[in-house]
């Protein structure tokens, strides 16, 4: 039965998935503080009118706050999630890095997509909506980060 088990880990990828998943959740919470430290800093409150939805400062802020969170996630899945897999392939950091923020672009237009729109129907919090968004953008990110920054087709098996 474990060894079934194990079978099945190594077959899908599971490990690296959570792995990923904790990688995505430090790069998160490095995001939430920067949004946060932003909000205050900017408007003086994490909580804003539902009018601020197309606020160009807030989006701003959105995508400053997204970049900085994708490159700490970056970093703690060079020395976790992918340890070695990059090394096979060659390559500079430099360069993984671009590929991942390209990538993560989408995931981010994603996750700002879903807080602006939560932000404009209901009130709610940038800080919580981006919540909800960045459970809508995992699993395209990490399908394509894996296929394209680091070209691990083993996790999506």
């Amino acid at each position: 039965m474990i060894e079934k088990g194990r079978v099945w880990v190594r077959k899908y990828g599971i490990f690296r998935l959570v792995q990923f998943g904790i990688a995505g959740i430090v790069g998160f919470l490095v995001l939430e503080a920067v949004l946060v430290v932003g909000l205050y800093g900017v408007y003086g409150n994490a909580e804003l009118p539902s009018n601020f939805a197309s606020s160009p400062g807030l989006l701003s802020l959105d995508i400053l706050a997204s970049v900085v969170g994708v490159v700490a996630g970056f970093f703690v899945n060079e020395r976790t999630t992918v340890k070695g897999v990059y090394k096979r392939e060659g390559g500079r950091t430099v360069v993984r890095l671009l590929k991942f923020e390209g990538v993560y672009a989408i995931g981010s237009a994603i996750t700002i997509a879903v807080q602006l729109a939560l932000l404009a129907w209901l009130g709610l919090s940038p800080a919580l909506g981006n919540i909800a968004g960045a459970v809508v953008a995992y699993p395209a990110s990490y399908y394509m980060s894996m296929r394209f920054v680091w070209k691990s087709d083993r996790s999506l098996r």
